[in-house]
Order: C-alpha cells, then sequence, then structure tokens
C-alpha cells in the first residue's frame, strides 16, 4: 500500500509507497501536488465534475480518510460496514461537507 500524489490542473495521479520523499510539484505541469492516502480513485481525465468534487473535498479538509459517523461501534467489521462514501459530483459534495465537517482536517 502506499499513497497516490495527485495534480489536480493535470487531473494526474502518481502512486508512490508510504514514507516516499518524492518531487513536491507536478513532474508534467510544476504545479503543486497534493498527497492523498491509496483508497483515493482518482477519476478519468475527461470526468470534470469527479475531479471538480475531488478537489472541493480536498481543499474542505477532507483527505479521503475513512470517515465512520457511528462512532459508537467497537468491532472493526461494524465500522467499516459504515464508512461513509465520498461523493463524486459538486453538489453533493457541498452536502457531505456540511454534513461531516467535525471530520475534516481544517478547522
Amino acid at each position: 500500500m502506499g499513497a497516490k500524489h495527485v495534480c489536480f490542473t493535470c487531473r494526474q495521479a502518481f502512486n508512490v509507497p508510504y514514507g516516499a520523499v518524492g518531487p513536491v510539484k507536478c513532474p508534467r505541469c510544476a504545479g503543486a501536488l497534493t498527497i492523498l492516502p491509496h483508497r483515493f480513485r482518482p477519476p478519468k481525465k475527461r470526468e470534470d465534475e469527479k475531479w471538480n468534487a475531488a478537489q472541493y473535498l480536498v481543499e474542505q479538509g477532507f483527505c479521503y480518510e475513512h470517515i465512520s459517523p457511528a462512532a459508537e461501534l467497537t468491532k472493526r467489521s461494524e465500522a467499516q460496514a459504515n464508512y461513509v462514501p465520498y461523493p463524486e459530483n459538486l453538489r453533493e459534495a457541498r452536502e457531505f461537507v456540511q454534513q461531516y465537517r467535525a471530520f475534516a482536517k481544517k478547522p
């Protein structure tokens, strides 16, 4: 397992192992790369709405970590069954941010 270095400008994702010290700039456009966990599944390049939603979520502090709003569940299998799926369009992403703001990494 590893991480993904994502360029939202080029709409490219590069797989890298965890702990790897890699470029902080995109090798194609020299733009800034965002590091996301391996569970981020980059959309196809032509899927504008999905890329816009992913970028919006990252800007709002949601970096594709698991979100399980049922905190009282103690068994791992129960928690995994209740992970919230990340939205794929901007309208749903805005609703997602409002609903799960407490799980964002930003204040």
